[in-house]
C-alpha cells in the first residue's frame, strides 16, 4: 500500500516536472541525501544515550552496557524490522525527493501572488494588528530570539529523526503506517499543492516583492539581533532569496503554510500516540516552532495555522486508509 502511495506521489511529481524547464537535477538530489546522512550518526548517539540514561536512572541496571549491547544486537538481528524499516527509509527518501522537485516549480508555475491577501488576513484575525507585534511584545528579548533561532535550526534534525523512528518501528504496527503514509499527505497536500495555490514568499521577503514596508520593524529587529547574536536567521533568509534571483531558479521558498509547524504538529500526534511523555514534549516543540515562524519573520501565522490543519487532516485521512486496509485482511469469523 505504501510502495503504491509513494510510486504515484513520485509519478505525479516527475510528470509536472517534465512540463517545465527547471527540474531537481542529480547533484541536488545528492545535496539532499546527503544532508540528511549526515544526520543519522547523530540520531544514533540520541537513541543509545537515551537508552542508556533509561537503563542508569529508571531501571536502575547494573550490567547496563551489558543490557544495551543486548539491545543493539537483538535490533540488527530482528530481519523483519530491518528489512521493512529500509524499504520504508528508502520510499520516504523517494517522497521527500519528489517534494523537492515539485517545491522548486512553485514561482515557475504561480509566481508569489498572496503575500498581501495573508498580512491582511493576518491583520484580520489578530483584531487589527500583526501577530508578530504581539510576539515581540513578549519574547523579542534578545536570548529569546537566540534561543527561538535555535530551536528553528534543529526542527529539521527533529523531523527526520521522527521519521527514522517511525521506518524502524515494528513492521506491524498501524500507528507507524498511519505516520507514514499522514507524512507524505502532508507535504504533498500542504507543501505541494497549497504552496502552488497560494504561493507566497512571507514577511521576511515582502518588501523584496514590492508589497511595502508592512514588516520593516521586524526586519529591523532582526537585524539587529543578528549585529550581536550568536545564532541568526538574516544570513539564512539572505541566502534563499540569493538562490531564488539566479537565473537557474534554485527555489526553497514557500510561506503557505508552514510546514515547520505542519510536520512539527503531526510529530506531535504521533509522539502522542506512542508516548504521553513524548506526546508533551513534542506539542510543546510544534507550539514553540509555531512561534518562531512568526517571531523570525519566516511565516504568516495563518500559515501555521493552516499548516497544523493539513496535518491533523493527513493523520485522519491516514487513518482512514490505514483501518480500510486492515479490515480487507481481517480474518473472516463465522
Amino acid at each position: 500500500m505504501l510502495i503504491a502511495i509513494v510510486a504515484g506521489y513520485c509519478a505525479i511529481a516527475w510528470w509536472i516536472a517534465s512540463q517545465y524547464t527547471f527540474n531537481v537535477t542529480g547533484d541536488k538530489i545528492g545535496a539532499l541525501l546527503r544532508s540528511f546522512g549526515k544526520k543519522v550518526p547523530q540520531m544514533i548517539f540520541l537513541v543509545l544515550f537515551a537508552r542508556l540514561l533509561y537503563l542508569t536512572y529508571v531501571k536502575r541496571v547494573d550490567d547496563r552496557i551489558g543490557v544495551l549491547k543486548a539491545d543493539i544486537r537483538s535490533f540488527l538481528t530482528d530481519r523483519d524490522r530491518m528489512l521493512s524499516g529500509l524499504l520504508a527509509f528508502l520510499l520516504m527518501s523517494l517522497t521527500l525527493i519528489a517534494f523537492a522537485q515539485l517545491k522548486n516549480l512553485i514561482p515557475e508555475i504561480n509566481p508569489f501572488a498572496w503575500d498581501e491577501a495573508f498580512m491582511q488576513l493576518d491583520r484580520t484575525l489578530h483584531f487589527g494588528a500583526l501577530p508578530h507585534e504581539f510576539l515581540h511584545a513578549v519574547f523579542g528579548g534578545h536570548y529569546m530570539i537566540s534561543l527561538f533561532t535555535g530551536l528553528y535550526n534543529i526542527w529539521l534534525f527533529m523531523m527526520y529523526f521522527v521519521l527514522v523512528m517511525a521506518c524502524f518501528m515494528r513492521p506491524d504496527s498501524a500507528v507507524r503506517m498511519q505516520y507514514l503514509i499522514a507524512f507524505l499527505f502532508t507535504w504533498a497536500i500542504g507543501g505541494n499543492l497549497f504552496a502552488t495555490l497560494f504561493s507566497s514568499a512571507g514577511p521576511v521577503y515582502y518588501a523584496d516583492l514590492g508589497l511595502g514596508d508592512a514588516y520593516a520593524s521586524l526586519m529591523q529587529r532582526l537585524h539587529d539581533h543578528a549585529a550581536t547574536g550568536a545564532l541568526t536567521v538574516v544570513d539564512t533568509q539572505y541566502l534563499l532569496w540569493e538562490m531564488y534571483s539566479r537565473p537557474e531558479l534554485i527555489n526553497a521558498i514557500s510561506a503557505f503554510p508552514s510546514m515547520h509547524v505542519g510536520s512539527s504538529v503531526l510529530m506531535a500526534i504521533f509522539a502522542w500516540r506512542v508516548s504521553r511523555m513524548a506526546g508533551y514534549l513534542a506539542w510543546t516543540f510544534a507550539l514553540l516552532i509555531m512561534i518562531g515562524s512568526v517571531l523570525l519573520a519566516w511565516h504568516y501565522a495563518v500559515d501555521g495555522y493552516v499548516g497544523g490543519l493539513v496535518a491533523g487532516f493527513s493523520w485522519f485521512l491516514a487513518g482512514l486508509i490505514v483501518r480500510a486496509r486492515s479490515e480487507d485482511f481481517s480474518p473472516v469469523r463465522s
